[in-house]
């Protein structure tokens, strides 16, 4: 879903032009990968590839490990009369190599992402806008680029290879050459286990994509599979949720771009991205 939709655009642009506390490196190149073969974009959104003692998909609520360091959950949900269905990744992040990719050149699926990386699952990323750049803050391998948002949503990143989500109205970006890998979007959904109020979605619904921090530090990267949710909806279903237990949790960009892919030989479902979309946060098995 390109740069802010119906999240206010022209609200979130004016904050944008905002002073920012982070360097620019125009000149900077993001990082390359060598372009997968062209195929057409499938009209499938959710597929299934099962190992081979695999059996069909069930959204049962139970973990099930697909590596060290990745575990799957499908799960049914209900929040504000409304179900949706799930799939969420519970990575150990000290058992993985997690990295913020950005080629706004060449944009991908999801499934091309991770083809042209080889990573073991990942996630769309944030906002962008229509020449493929982020809308706020990004870093990959330390190179920055973009302007952070000013008193309004949060941030992913990995300091010293460690796993937070901050709350970018509570706590302002500033510049650390600890953080290597970030990316940056909008609204943040949980705050210390519970949902934050005041979330603007003018009712509307989409998929959704989200990567949070569950009570134990493990991260945790998941997408709605239908249209059935409110931004409202998924924060007050991850707030409850048993299952997942979440601390921390911020919304990544949805419609369209929402994707989580699996590497195949893994088994278990993924869900392509309808769009191209220009960052993923990766993960790589040790």
């Amino acid at each position: 879903m390109r740069s802010l939709g119906a999240l206010g655009a022209a609200v979130v642009i004016g904050l944008l032009t905002a002073c920012s506390d982070a360097p620019k490196t125009p000149s900077a190149q993001p990082t390359t990968f060598p372009s997968p073969a062209v195929r057409p974009t499938q009209p499938v959104v959710v597929t299934h590839t099962p190992a081979a003692t695999a059996t069909p998909p069930a959204y049962d609520g139970q973990w099930r490990a697909l590596t060290p360091a990745i575990a799957l959950l499908l799960l049914r949900g209900h929040s504000n009369n409304f179900d949706e269905r799930l799939i969420v990744a519970r990575v150990d992040w000290q058992r993985a190599t997690m990295r913020v990719l950005y080629d706004p050149q060449v944009p991908r699926t999801l499934r091309d992402w991770q083809r042209a990386t080889g990573a073991a699952l990942m996630i769309n990323g944030g906002f962008f806008d229509e020449a493929n750049r982020a809308t706020g803050l990004l870093i990959t391998d330390g190179r920055v680029f973009g302007r952070s948002y000013r008193g309004f949503g949060g941030m992913f990143a990995l300091r010293d290879g460690r796993p937070l989500v901050q709350w970018l109205r509570t706590q302002p970006y500033r510049f650390d050459p600890a953080i290597q890998h970030a990316v940056q979007s909008f609204p943040m959904l949980v705050v210390d286990g519970q949902r934050v109020a005041g979330i603007g979605d003018n009712g509307q619904r989409h998929r959704r994509s989200f990567v949070a921090l569950d009570r134990d530090g493990y991260v945790l990267l998941g997408v709605t599979q239908m249209m059935q949710w409110t931004l409202t909806d998924l924060a007050d279903f991850l707030a409850a949720s048993p299952e997942l237990r979440v601390a921390r949790a911020l919304n990544l960009d949805g419609g369209g771009s929402s994707g989580l892919w699996l590497d195949e030989t893994l088994g278990g479902l993924s869900m392509n991205s309808f769009d191209p979309v220009p960052a993923v946060i990766a993960i790589f098995d040790r």
